[in-house]
């Protein structure tokens, strides 16, 4: 029998998963639950070291004869200090040694109570990786628990070799030995050469196993020249490519996949869940997108990672890829596209070949779903206005986006592919996107649009303050006169606080601000003045940085919007009815 405590559950299975099965322990009562587990499993070799700064060092002896990681556990207080010296002759002779410490409940620490000192990080400088596991009550706990893990096991070996940290607060009661098997857990494997001198058998024979077969791309800077490598591997191996404006790669049928994951039915989702998802690139706007994956039962997820850094977005990564995203996508054309055809038998010929279309129509599947969403077609609010900048920017612009409203209604509309797009989306903030469009406009010398709200622009308008507002510099501001966002979220848009204190409702104006800072200023109030001023946004041979404020009604805004999504779940089901009496049974087999 096991501890009942799952954090230790996971660490005893992810340790044997991981194949570290020698442990060298201390004794004590509050690692007693790590003892029992370790002890009681056969798969583990246990050694009993009573002084922890012996057993350290035992611990680096067995690494010296055996060539693989090895654990070395103790309980709380000074115990876990005494591991320091063997813990830094690790570090700097290159030896992964796993400390493993018990700990009192975080709430213990500093209120005077036995063997209860701050060991959260006291081996942070001299460890590869340092973690604290949660106290788990929650299945997130549970999944955050398990990636921690992982995560210094893995670290141990990434890059430079060295020691781990894994501090576990446990709380009493400490003694309860009544589970019976570890539980399945989630092994998170990591390629091991930068070099990416990958095993035919491994990535491109796992890939090609699978029949449907997803890449997910986040944000990338524009001129990332994975365009063709992507398309490349959609057409020979039906992938259902899903990207974002933000991926800078140019808009498909799939780039609509947060409005459709809106619009289609539980059996719908059921049909496009894939069995593998590579995905790569920085963060992925559509919070759809993030939960579908998460909830989806997914065989395996593989993250393209040139730092190694583990990055678990969707709750499913099972293998982080050290490489660059063009060296690993230029591997998998290479390798499977020199993959030899399986000899098969004339009785399975015809089932064979029945398979093989079903591969190459999972990415098909997702292009016919989602050529049934529309762009939005709406009254004037703030969804209206964005769709008028976005068809009206001349070519080889850059287009900034602001974070919030203004980036997530972007992604309703065809972008053009020579328009080179960028957002702050690496902590999604609302400071910082003016000062980043002056920036790049003073520095590059291109055309530059920036499409914002209002309290983005407000909060961050000592921007324009800066001598460096280049005249090629073109703002869209859409005010309407607060957080709108906060207003869509359910429950919260009853909240008595919601006008003043969370949407920060306001009656501010740029008007003044813009005009003494040099600026053309042009404000719109209905569609008409919006579609009159726009030639003075766009045009080329401005002498003066432009603009345009364009106020609209929070509740206009909300209603227009979910209108819209409204129209596209009608007319999605309504376009697969139709099709379904004409679609080929081939791909009605598919969807099976």
């Amino acid at each position: 029998m096991y501890s009942d405590k799952r954090s230790v559950l996971q660490l005893v299975a992810l340790l044997k998963a991981h194949d570290i099965t020698h442990v060298v322990l201390s004794p004590g009562s509050r690692n007693a639950p790590l003892i029992h587990s370790f002890v009681t499993d056969g798969d583990f070799t246990c050694y009993s070291v009573v002084d922890e700064r012996s057993a350290g060092f035992f611990a680096l002896g067995i690494i010296q004869a055996i060539g693989k990681p090895v654990a070395v556990c103790c309980t709380s207080g000074t115990a876990a200090l005494n591991l320091g010296p063997s813990v830094a002759e690790a570090f700097y002779q290159e030896l992964p040694l796993l400390a493993i410490t018990a700990d009192r409940p975080e709430a213990w620490i500093g209120q005077r109570d036995g063997q209860t000192i701050p060991q959260a990080g006291v081996f942070k400088e001299i460890t590869r990786r340092s973690v604290q596991l949660p106290r788990i009550v929650h299945e997130e706990d549970e999944w955050h628990c398990n990636r921690l893990i992982n995560e210094a096991i893995l670290g141990m070996e990434s890059g430079a070799t060295g020691p781990a940290h894994i501090n576990i607060p446990l709380e009493e009661p400490l003694f309860g030995f009544t589970t019976a098997t570890l539980p399945s857990v989630r092994l998170i494997r990591q390629s091991t050469s930068k070099c990416l001198l990958f095993d035919e058998k491994d990535y491109g024979r796992r890939f090609a196993d699978y029949s449907k077969r997803m890449i997910i791309v986040g944000q990338l800077p524009p001129n990332h020249g994975l365009t063709e490598l992507l398309e490349a591997l959609r057409k020979r191996w039906g992938i259902a490519i899903l990207t974002e404006q933000l991926s800078n790669i140019p808009a498909t049928e799939t780039s609509t996949c947060d409005t459709l994951l809106y619009a289609v039915s539980e059996k719908d989702l059921a049909q496009l869940t894939p069995d593998l998802v590579i995905t790569l690139g920085g963060h992925i706007v559509s919070k759809r997108l993030k939960q579908f994956i998460r909830s989806a039962n997914i065989r395996e997820q593989w993250h393209i990672s040139p730092s190694g850094e583990i990055i678990d977005t969707f709750q499913r990564v099972t293998d982080i890829i050290r490489s660059d995203h063009k060296t690993f996508l230029e591997y998998l054309v290479k390798v499977l596209s020199g993959l030899k055809t399986k000899k098969i038998s004339a009785a399975k010929k015809s089932e064979e070949s029945m398979n093989s279309r079903k591969e190459e129509n999972f990415g098909d599947l997702w292009s016919s779903m989602c050529r049934s969403i529309t762009e939005p077609d709406v009254l004037f609010s703030d969804l209206y206005a964005v769709g008028t900048l976005i068809h009206a920017l001349p070519k080889n612009a850059s287009l900034q986006l602001g974070n919030s409203n203004s980036v997530r209604l972007a992604q309703l509309f065809k972008i053009s592919p020579s328009i080179k797009l960028f957002c702050n989306r690496g902590t999604n903030g609302i400071e910082g996107s003016l000062s980043t469009a002056v920036g790049y406009a003073s520095a590059s010398g291109e055309p530059t649009f920036l499409l914002i709200g209002d309290l983005s622009f407000f909060y961050d308008m000592n921007a324009l303050w800066s001598k460096y507002s280049a005249t090629h510099l073109r703002i869209l501001l859409n005010n309407n006169g607060g957080g709108e966002i906060f207003g869509m979220l359910p429950q919260l848009n009853q909240s008595e606080a919601l006008q003043e204190y969370i949407a920060a409702t306001h009656t501010t104006e740029a008007k003044a601000w813009a005009e003494q800072q040099g600026f053309l200023y042009l404000s719109a109030r209905n569609a008409e003045e919006l579609e009159q001023h726009l030639p003075l946004l766009t045009v080329a041979d401005s002498k003066k940085p432009v603009l345009l404020e364009v106020f609209t009604s929070m509740e206009t805004n909300v209603a227009q919007i979910q209108s819209y999504y409204h129209r596209q779940k009608e007319n999605f089901r309504s376009e697969q009815t139709n099709r379904a009496l004409t679609r080929p049974s081939y791909i009605t087999a598919t969807n099976h």
